[in-house]
């Protein structure tokens, strides 16, 4: 007998392990998480929408220029140059969206806290269980099977006795048990002490036909015992069925506090050998389980959810907030690669000064117009401009590799850096920002996303002190119960007799008295709001410090700039004084050793201070909460007054306060 609810359990199971393969659960995973994400981020300015953790499929490099002959500066580290693909700034970022490992861990992190919320919101979404099992059983029994023959051979004595009683039949005066004894044996029977005993009667031979009759019934039975033939017969029976049960659940947790559960369970049997019945039932339980006191309402029994949505959304921020801290942190591994490189460039220049110098000095020493000494100090001068050069082309080839690894490209990728991108600067100059430091403050405070976060852990910790208080009551639960079973002597198992259903309705009661981790708790998260308070105090702090601090680099750098230009200009006219006094020989070799270094050493600096202020200024930018990313990783360039138009940062979210 079939039921229509083990049909519909048999099909969702089929269902399922037809379905639900990994590549299914993996896509249901990511439909929610990156459903999730798009909720949170309009709550978030400057988070890019179509957030993904898969790889990018696009080959971000094609298109890319390829390098020339390389320049002479880099001596023989250039060979490894020649044919690399040039990358500019522009691409750098781009790049670092999609092949940095430290941006990829990056949005990992921010894909696994909003996984976690999922399974949070699942708590209080219905949760369906089921399951079954079946059984095949095969057992043997020992039997005694009585058949016609065995029946017939157990009351042939009885019936000889009744009729010898009932009619008066018997044999002659004449037959006797002697008689019948000598009568066995003249034929050749052989007489046994059984045989001998069923002649007797009373211990005596029968002697009368009543008597003999009664010997002949039991003669009859003896022999029948002798032979078994009145025996039952023992047998062996092999009975088999089949049984099954199934189980359907529902698990529902209420923000309110309660939580309902409901199941049916069923049951069947059928015997395939033997015995043919068919036994089946099946049982319907409900369960409403309420607080009254200790986990009533929703700012206790939702507050896990209520604080795992508000960790989504601040791991959100953080990301966002990544964005432009790893922005900046590429464009000033890029210009700090460049810086290098150019670096290699001046230490090449005054080592081919050196050169030339060192050749004219040793003609003029061969003619005594200079002496030795001066030569020695010339060569000297050469030999470290060399050691300068090489450590300049070094160091460069060291941080053009780190910077591939920062981009998540490997270190033997033939890749180089733009140099117009350090023209361009060279171009632009130091960009102002007129801006005062308390002005920059402000903005901060209305910007900082960080700030925000922290703000809002601040009202986590005041909803903490609450939930603790509320745990400190009684637990008093009302408790609903109900049940139905199924009809008796039907088959089918979704026949439930409704009219016979039971209910039942109780409190459960637990009197706090016992609360010392609870009270332990509380006390614990007053001190954790205190916390909180002293760490909102510490974020003010922190980021005017920041912001001043960033300031202080900015127009620290648009300084040094303009100095490093003077003390270039400086050095060159020292330079070319020393070789017109060294062409007149009034020169001394140590003012024009010193006078290159020094001229070395200012154009390094002009190149720092350049990049120093670029860098500053991103870092103002980012410290102050106005730096906007775009997707491809790249800022958008913020003149004076545009953060001053800004949109102040709104969460509709966290500002809505959550009802009891």
């Amino acid at each position: 007998m079939r039921s229509k609810l083990l049909k519909i359990v048999m099909l969702c199971f089929a269902a399922t392990a037809m379905s639900c393969s990994t590549t299914w659960y993996k896509d249901r995973a990511d439909k929610e998480v990156y459903g999730i994400i798009d909720e949170k981020s309009p709550d978030v300015p400057g988070m890019p929408e179509d957030f993904t953790i898969e790889p990018d499929a696009i080959n971000r490099l094609e298109g890319i220029s390829i390098a020339g002959p390389p320049p002479d500066y880099l001596g023989e580290e250039g060979a490894a140059e020649e044919g690399a693909l040039v990358i500019s700034l522009k691409k750098a970022l781009e790049l670092s969206v999609w092949t940095s490992r430290d941006y990829q861990n990056a949005k990992e992190q921010l894909y696994l806290q909003a996984l976690n919320l999922t399974l949070d919101r699942y708590q209080f979404a219905p949760i369906f269980s089921a399951s079954g099992s079946a059984n095949y059983a095969r057992s043997t029994t020992d039997i005694l099977k009585t058949t016609d023959g065995v029946r017939l051979a157990q009351v042939v004595p009885d019936w000889m006795r009744q009729t010898a009683t009932l009619t008066g039949i018997g044999l002659s005066q004449q037959t006797t048990a002697a008689n019948l004894l000598q009568t066995l044996q003249n034929n050749g029977v052989a007489i046994s002490p059984q045989l001998i005993g069923g002649l007797q009667t009373g211990g005596q031979l029968a002697s009368t036909p009543g008597d003999l009759i009664n010997v002949y019934a039991n003669l009859v039975e003896s022999a029948f015992t002798q032979t078994g033939i009145n025996q039952p017969r023992e047998e062996i029976m092999d009975e088999r069925s089949i049984d099954g049960q199934t189980f359907l659940g529902v698990n529902m947790l209420l923000k309110g506090g309660g939580q309902i559960a409901a199941s049916l369970t069923s049951n069947f049997l059928r015997f395939l050998t033997g015995d043919a019945r068919v036994t089946t039932s099946s049982l319907l339980t409900a369960t409403i389980t309420q607080p009254l006191m200790r986990g009533r309402g929703s700012r206790v029994a939702a507050e896990f959810l209520t604080q795992s949505e508000r960790n989504t959304l601040y791991e959100v921020r953080n990301f966002t907030r990544f964005r432009k801290t790893f922005a900046v942190r590429i464009a000033s591994d890029y210009y700090q690669v460049l810086q290098a490189r150019d670096a290699s460039d001046n230490a090449f220049r005054a080592f081919e000064g050196f050169l030339f110098t060192v050749e004219r000095d040793r003609a003029q020493a061969a003619e005594g117009r200079i002496t030795q000494s001066e030569l020695g100090l010339s060569e000297q001068g050469l030999l470290d401009s060399e050691t300068r050069w090489v450590n300049a082309v070094r160091s460069y080839s060291r941080a053009l590799d780190e910077f591939k690894i920062l981009l998540g490209l490997p270190t033997d990728a033939k890749v180089i850096l733009d140099e117009a991108e350090l023209e361009l600067l060279r171009e632009q100059g130091p960009i102002d920002f007129p801006v005062s430091p308390e002005d920059a403050t402000l903005v901060a405070l209305e910007s900082r996303l960080d700030y925000y976060t922290v703000r809002d852990q601040r009202d986590d910790s005041i909803r903490g002190i609450y939930v603790a208080a509320n745990n400190l009551k009684m637990d008093l639960d009302l408790v609903l119960t109900g049940a139905v079973d199924s009809k008796p002597g039907t088959d089918e198992f979704d026949t439930l007799d409704f009219d016979r259903a039971q209910w039942t309705a109780g409190f459960d009661v637990d009197l706090p008295l016992s609360r010392k981790p609870e009270r332990n708790a509380y006390v614990t998260a007053l001190i954790v709001n205190q916390r909180a308070e002293r760490d909102l105090q510490l974020a003010q702090d922190t980021i005017k410090l920041d912001v001043r601090n960033a300031w202080r680099q900015l127009d620290q750098a648009r300084k040094n700039y303009k100095t490093a230009q003077n003390q270039v200009s400086l050095s060159e006219r020292r330079v070319e004084n020393e070789l017109l006094r060294s062409e007149l020989g009034r020169a001394t070799a140590r003012n024009l050793v010193d006078a290159r270094n020094d001229l070395t050493d200012a154009e390094n600096a002009v190149t720092d201070a350049l990049v120093s202020h670029t860098i500053a200024r991103l870092q103002f930018w980012r410290d102050m909460g106005i730096l906007y990313i775009t997707p491809d990783g790249e800022w958008e360039d913020i003149s004076d007054l545009d953060f001053l138009q800004m949109p102040d940062v709104e969460d509709s979210e966290l500002d809505t306060p959550i009802e009891d």
